[in-house]
């Protein structure tokens, strides 16, 4: 009997070093949204300061304009930064505000633009986070995660057609975001997705910016705090049942 409970404590560690999975440890996913220009000139040289990956979330239908990333960048920062690579329709339509065929075409040519640039192409994130069943089940025909916009706490096993996040806003603090990620560790979440959209000094009324300075503390408090970021696709394969 008492090798029987031995073999079976030897299993299950097995198992979780076969998984690479941890119940007790809460994994960090960095998203980006809409692809401005200020994440490759800005944020990649902080997160390369700490060996830091991200979950790139484009609208392909944008990339080249005068504020958004080229393509050369967003190729640049998955195949060499190690990035992952996210759809979010052409144009950043809300879905339920346009006809069924329009977000049919966005949902798919957004999809087809990253397979053709040879980019990851499992995740999706909802634009202004809303979306009808009708919506998701044109999504999943491409994607298989869906990021939401909503601040939920987070446990495995984890659904990964209903990420949330928490998204930083121009009115918040470094501190803000401290806050929440330790509230992360502290409930024993298993993971949290912190979602930034452009990193510059002057805000010029937008209402998600993020400052340079505000951006590096939140990275620093991560590294400091021993924390484990990786992209939303391995979480989705580390963490879903």
């Amino acid at each position: 009997m008492k090798w029987i409970s031995l073999f079976i404590v030897l299993l299950l560690l097995s198992c979780e070093v076969t998984t690479g999975f941890r119940s007790d440890k809460t994994y960090v996913i960095i998203t980006f949204d809409d692809g401005h220009n200020s994440i490759y000139y800005t944020a990649l040289p902080i997160m390369e300061e700490f060996g830091f990956r991200a979950t790139n979330v484009i609208n392909t239908g944008i990339i080249g304009n005068e504020i958004s990333l080229t393509w050369l960048q967003v190729e640049e920062l998955e195949f060499e930064h190690g990035w992952e690579t996210a759809g979010h329709t052409l144009h950043h339509i809300t879905l339920p505000t346009v006809p069924i065929e329009i977000v049919e075409y966005e949902i798919h040519q957004d999809w087809l633009n990253l397979i053709d640039h040879g980019l990851s192409h499992s995740t999706f994130a909802l634009p202004s986070g809303k979306a009808s069943q009708e919506h998701y089940d044109i999504i999943l025909q491409y994607y298989q995660n869906v990021r939401t916009s909503l601040n939920i706490t987070t446990y495995a096993p984890i659904d990964r057609t209903d990420l949330g996040y928490y998204p930083y806003l121009s009115c918040y603090s470094a501190e803000t975001a401290e806050a929440r990620i330790l509230q992360a560790v502290e409930n024993n979440e298993c993971l949290l997705i912190i979602g930034f959209h452009r990193i510059m000094e002057e805000t010029a009324g937008h209402p998600s910016n993020c400052k340079p300075d505000d951006f590096h503390k939140i990275m620093k408090f991560i590294s400091d705090n021993h924390l484990e970021v990786i992209t939303i696709n391995e979480a989705c394969e580390l963490l879903s049942g």
